[in-house]
C-alpha cells in the first residue's frame, strides 16, 4: 500500500487531506510537529510527504534536506500560501512540487498521483540499474 506523510499545522486542511486521500485508497499517516514528523521519517518509510511549509519551522528548507536525508526516495509536495515562496527555490530543496494554498480537491489528487507516478518509476529505474549492475 502506498503511504503518505501530511504534516500540516493548519488542523482543517490536514484533515481535509487526509480525508481526500483515503477516499482514493491511499495509506495516511499525519503528524502536525516537525519533531515527530522527522522521527517517523526515520522509522518508517513513506512514498510521498506533504509538508506545509507555512508551519512555521525554524528552518523550512533544513527540514525539507533533512527528510530527504531520511530517505532518498520519497517524493516531497510542499504546501504554502501562495507567493510566498518561490517555486523554483522550493524545488532546489528535494521537493517534487508545489501546492499553492488555497487548493483544490482535484488539484491536491492529481498532484499526489503524478508524485507517485514519478516514484514508482524512479523506483523501477533504480531497480533495472541493480538487475544491471550485478
Amino acid at each position: 500500500m502506498i503511504r503518505i506523510l501530511i504534516i500540516e499545522g493548519q488542523g482543517k486542511i490536514r484533515r481535509s487531506l487526509v480525508s481526500i486521500l483515503k477516499r482514493e485508497g491511499f495509506g495516511i499517516c499525519e503528524g502536525t510537529g516537525w519533531d515527530g514528523a522527522l522521527k517517523a521519517c526515520g522509522k518508517e518509510a513513506y512514498d510521498l510527504v506533504m509538508v506545509d511549509l507555512d508551519a512555521k519551522p525554524p528552518e523550512g528548507e533544513e527540514i525539507l534536506r533533512k527528510i530527504k536525508r531520511a530517505n532518498c526516495t520519497t517524493e516531497i509536495v510542499a504546501i504554502a500560501s501562495q507567493n510566498r515562496y518561490d517555486a523554483n527555490q522550493v524545488n532546489s530543496y528535494g521537493v517534487y512540487d508545489f501546492l499553492q494554498k488555497p487548493f483544490r480537491q482535484k488539484e491536491a489528487i492529481q498532484l499526489v498521483k503524478k508524485a507517485l507516478e514519478k516514484k514508482q518509476l524512479a523506483d523501477k529505474v533504480r531497480n533495472l540499474e541493480k538487475i544491471i549492475d550485478s
